[in-house]
């Protein structure tokens, strides 16, 4: 998004000034392509108000961070293609130096963690890294004005405070964005059975489902209103990069790299902004908690578009765990892990399912009882 509403060379220059940065070790950069780790944080350090405590907790209530949304986006400048791949939070991976966790629990110990862990487990090479956090993703949005989202019926999510009575296609404020970005217990309300169904067959799936319907949605309100008026794009570009943490190696010269990659991308052409997510299955439990499992072989083919460090072949190593195996954790990360009890429940279910919902969106679970859902329009009609 900024390189898509940042053009003059002095905007740059004073808004990067003033962008909070952290030290990490990221590799070498290429004029033919980088791999950009963009860390959606759970922390609540921002916190300072009630409102906020209510909506969020506090680092006393919560504790720590975790990655609440995790993505790699692959940029070729050459080809004016962007690659986003999405890593499912629930993924069982080996955490350097604390063991077997789900993949979220790395960002505890920092971004380097998390570079680590992937490096690790499938071989990818991260050369520049960017945090959002909650306020961040809320500040981008209202610095937007609002999003349309298409929901099939009534939903609500206790949990994050999401409540839409009426369905369609809703424009969404940075508030209720966040709401529903974050929902992982989406309820959809049944006229028909005068109650409310669960709405996700795979929680942690469908919402990255949303998660990346809605990133297109949100490039594309900001492309638009952003080149009808230098204004708007200098208001959104300064809202994005105030509410970023990114690495201290970014310079002027990677903003210069994503203009010329999203200069041209229409965020509705699939073809040239593609949103994946890594393959994966479900398995035995770990410690009482449901995990997914990176699958093999079909995730080494999407890791080796990310460029270097292609799944494992060449100089890295990777360490992935298997469902057909019940691993133990280091004692550094049960506490991460859960209670110490496992189960065996398997099955085998991938992201590749093709969607049959309203709007290309994720599978409803409870079809069945919802009755007709809500008519599908402009601006929420899905891309072709």
């Amino acid at each position: 998004m900024v390189g898509a509403v940042i053009t003059v060379n002095y905007v740059i220059d004073t808004k990067l000034d003033g962008v909070a940065r952290v030290n990490v070790a990221t590799a070498d950069g290429s004029a033919q392509g980088g791999n950009f780790l963009i860390i959606g944080s759970d922390t609540r350090a921002f916190v300072a108000n009630k409102a906020d405590d209510q909506a969020f907790g506090s680092e006393s209530t919560e504790g720590g961070q975790r990655s609440d949304t995790m993505m790699v986006v692959h940029v070729d400048p050459s080809a004016k293609r962007t690659l986003v791949v999405s890593f499912p939070r629930d993924l069982w991976v080996d955490i350097p130096g604390v063991g077997m966790s789900k993949i979220n629990a790395a960002f505890n110990s920092g971004p380097d963690k998390v570079i680590a862990t992937l490096k690790k487990n499938f071989g990818i090479e991260i050369n520049h890294f960017v945090e959002v956090d909650f306020k961040s993703f809320r500040g981008i949005v209202d610095a937007i004005g609002s999003v349309p989202v298409y929901l099939p019926y009534p939903a609500r999510d206790e949990k994050t405070g999401l409540y839409v009575p009426v369905p369609g296609c809703v424009s969404l404020n940075g508030e209720a964005a966040l709401a529903y970005a974050r929902s992982r217990g989406m309820q959809y309300y049944s006229r028909p059975k005068a109650r409310w169904f669960k709405a996700d067959a795979v929680p942690d799936i469908d919402r990255i489902k949303r998660q990346q319907e809605f990133v297109r949605r949100l490039m594309g309100v900001a492309v638009a209103q952003s080149l009808n008026d230098p204004i708007t794009a200098n208001d959104v570009a300064g809202e994005v990069l105030k509410n970023l943490t990114i690495d201290d190696g970014l310079s002027k010269d990677d903003i210069f790299a994503l203009i010329d990659a999203f200069r041209s991308v229409n965020p509705d052409d699939s073809s040239a902004l593609e949103f994946e997510t890594l393959p994966w299955e479900n398995g035995p439990n770990q410690h009482g908690l449901s995990v997914l499992y990176p699958k093999d072989p079909d995730w080494r083919s999407l890791v080796a578009r990310l460029g270097r460090g292609q799944g494992g072949r060449g100089s890295t190593t990777t360490t992935t765990s298997t469902p057909g195996t019940t691993t133990t954790p280091s004692p550094e990360s049960s506490a991460a892990g859960g209670p110490t009890t496992t189960s065996t429940n398997s099955g085998t279910t991938t992201t590749t399912r093709p969607s049959t919902a309203p709007g290309g969106g994720p599978d409803i679970s409870n079809q069945s009882q919802l009755g007709q859902p809500a008519p599908l329009k402009a601006p929420c009609t899905a891309p072709a």
